[in-house]
């Protein structure tokens, strides 16, 4: 899928669209086509003049909404990685398997629908130097407040269960990161093999053990 599939360019000629409706058009045109361009040939190389010919802006329009393409690369990390998070948000199942299942098949369905974005977010944010592995760090920071917020729903689903150490989250996230990384830079469709590995890692992390009754579905 490209930018200009996911996003509509701008109707020519007069329009009755407000000067802060075009700007928000431009800058998440410019959002998606810095993820496809970094994901295809990479941060180091990526120009914002790649960034512009494929978001279909002048230069002057990027540089309106961004100072340079680090700030562009960074905003857009920040963006798709909330995107990513928020599958997880609508998961559902009768049991903790099917929810977990679930939401597994929904990233690995947002990781098919923009597969450059997600080497972006995966692979690329290394390069992007310090600043980078701060932004990183942010959203893996999000990603374990919602592996908390899993935890306490699993255990009023199951009181029994003990409270997972404090870094565990932590450690359940980076796995999940470096699984779906793998995906990404493997060849051909490792989705089943994915999402069951995603699966089973966070419930060996929310209940110290995969029980089967809890992978049970």
């Amino acid at each position: 899928m490209t930018t200009e599939d996911r996003v509509d360019r701008l109707p020519k000629g007069p329009h009755d669209l407000t000067r802060a409706q075009v700007e928000a058009s431009q800058r998440q045109r410019i959002l998606d086509a810095v993820l496809d361009v970094v994901g295809s040939v990479g941060y180091a190389a990526a120009t914002v003049a790649d960034v512009t010919r494929s978001a279909g802006v002048s230069r002057t329009t990027f540089y309106e909404q961004f100072g340079n393409k680090q700030a562009a690369f960074l905003a857009a990390y920040d963006e798709f990685g909330k995107q990513f998070l928020g599958a997880l948000q609508f998961a559902r199942g009768s049991s903790p398997a099917e929810v977990l299942m679930d939401a597994a098949d929904r990233l690995s369905s947002l990781g098919r629908s923009r597969p450059l974005a997600c080497r972006a977010f995966l692979l690329e944010i290394h390069a992007a130097g310090p600043e980078g592995l701060q932004h990183r760090d942010a959203i893996m920071r999000l990603a374990e407040k919602r592996f908390q917020a899993v935890s306490q729903w699993l255990r009023e689903f199951d009181p029994s269960l003990p409270t997972p150490p404090s870094l565990v989250g932590r450690g359940v996230v980076a796995a999940s990161w470096e699984l779906t990384a793998q995906a990404v830079r493997a060849p051909g469709d490792t989705s089943k093999q994915t999402r069951e590995a995603l699966a089973y890692i966070w419930l060996l992390g929310l209940t110290g053990h995969p029980d089967p009754r809890y992978l049970a579905t």
